[in-house]
């Protein structure tokens, strides 16, 4: 079972399935992605030295018939389905489903449907949906909060002694194919807030001081980084301009990651309530 649904922009959506009146026939683009090995070259040397990998955008085409009761109702829905796809409206979200689970990505149509041959109520069509950003993600986002952990080891007979602990990490799986940005949301209060990877090393500090009902909103994806306090009427501060000169927009990397945050004001720490937002990525569904 295949089935492929797409949500403009402005919330409208198609759904491609066996039933209609959007049939769906097949769909390809699901899996590998093309891509663009990058390599260098030396004098006299045998072979090339690899470097990376490039991916280009996704197509995923797919092909169907229009399924109508009446000659009315079949240009109705060519209509529909025109309207729908317009791709001036940007990209939309495109989910496809199969027997085992259901992935999701941004994509655009190239040219709306392109209709092919009528038989009576019945109307072939092709559309090319393009995907800039190839990777396919999880349907809905994964949230899990980074919080604050205390406790002691307590060792019996004659060693009675106690050792205190305390924690303000966690472990996060990315059980995608490859790494994933993330959005942190760091509600205060806290002096100088600052989130880490251990897995990487990397962090990501922000020198301001939050207030118990502002919240602080890291984005790390790739083109929309942004570093936002959220306040209490709901309005954003841009406070890009105060990351700390060394910090990363890091992302999850694929299988265990250990994050921490922490303040510069020890007291802070145990009132403060991170959470943690990520899609796992996946090259192919």
């Amino acid at each position: 079972m295949q089935k492929v649904t797409f949500v403009n922009p402005r919330g409208e959506s198609v759904v491609f399935d066996n039933s209609g009146p959007f049939v769906l026939q097949k769909i390809d683009g699901t899996a590998n992605v093309p891509s663009d090995i990058k390599s260098t070259k030396s004098p006299y040397q045998d072979g090339t030295t690899f470097i990376g990998v490039q991916l280009s955008d996704r197509p995923i085409p797919l092909q169907g018939f229009i399924k109508a009761g009446s000659q009315q109702e079949l240009y109705e829905r060519r209509r529909e389905l025109t309207r729908i796809l317009n791709n001036k409206h940007g990209p939309g979200k495109l989910v496809y489903s199969n027997s085992s689970r259901s992935y999701a990505i941004n994509a655009v149509s190239e040219e709306g449907p392109v209709l092919g041959d009528r038989y009576v109520n019945a109307n072939l069509f092709t559309i090319n949906f393009v995907a800039n950003d190839p990777y396919w993600r999880d349907e809905n986002q994964t949230v899990k909060g980074l919080r604050f952990e205390a406790g002691g080891l307590t060792f019996p007979l004659r060693l009675p002694t106690m050792f205190a602990f305390s924690a303000f990490r966690g472990t996060f799986i990315n059980s995608g194919d490859v790494e994933t940005p993330v959005e942190i949301r760091y509600q205060g209060p806290a002096t100088n807030p600052v989130v880490s990877s251990e897995t990487t090393g990397e962090y990501i500090k922000v020198n301001y001081v939050l207030k118990e009902t502002d919240t602080l909103i890291i984005n790390t994806a790739f083109g929309n980084k942004r570093v936002e306090v959220l306040n209490t009427d709901g309005t954003r501060t841009n406070v890009f301009h105060w990351i700390d000169l060394g910090s990363t927009f890091f992302q999850l990397q694929p299988g265990q990651n250990m994050l921490k945050y922490g303040s510069d004001r020890d007291s802070d720490q145990q009132a403060a309530n991170v959470t943690i937002y990520w899609y796992n990525r996946y090259l192919g569904g």
